[in-house]
């Protein structure tokens, strides 16, 4: 990755919010490296289930965007992916605040990515969930990876 962290969080994000449930959900991209990332979406009131609690369903999303993005942030520069499983165990509830979840990519084997990832409560730290998965990875023209796609002038090195 480009020593630039800041160009490379804002391509990422820019990237993100052109998904429209990203944006619904107000994803944000905190942090990007080799093969992780880390990312926060607050508890909005829309967004909770009849219990006052975030739903499920949307900390499923910020989950499997997380891993998917530490996907394309792997140093193999993946132009693309897609989820072909993610195991969620939910461990607690979260019923205000901001949710941070954390991935890491830790293996690609040819045309499939590994990856964990955990959600938590960001002002208290208590553990929500962990998830681990796998996702298809698909390469670009000249071994250039999305992030090189969507801002050429910004990535290269």
């Amino acid at each position: 990755m480009p020593s630039d962290q800041s160009d490379i969080l804002h391509v990422a994000q820019s990237f993100i919010t052109q998904l429209p449930y990203a944006a619904a959900l107000q994803m944000n991209i905190v942090a990007l490296g080799s093969g992780t990332a880390a990312m926060t979406m607050r508890v909005l009131p829309d967004l909770r289930d009849a219990a006052g609690a975030l739903h499920e369903g949307a900390l499923t999303a910020l989950m499997d965007t997380c891993a998917g993005t530490a996907v394309v942030a792997h140093d193999s520069k993946p132009l693309a992916t897609a989820t072909l499983d993610l195991r969620l165990d939910v461990m607690g509830q979260c019923a205000k605040g901001t949710v941070l979840a954390k991935a890491e990519c830790y293996a690609i084997r040819g045309n499939v990515a590994f990856v964990t990832v955990a959600a938590t409560d960001q002002e208290t730290g208590a553990l929500l969930a962990k998830a681990s998965g796998s996702f298809t990875v698909e390469y670009g023209p000249e071994g250039k990876g999305v992030l090189e796609m969507v801002n050429p002038q910004k990535r290269q090195g």
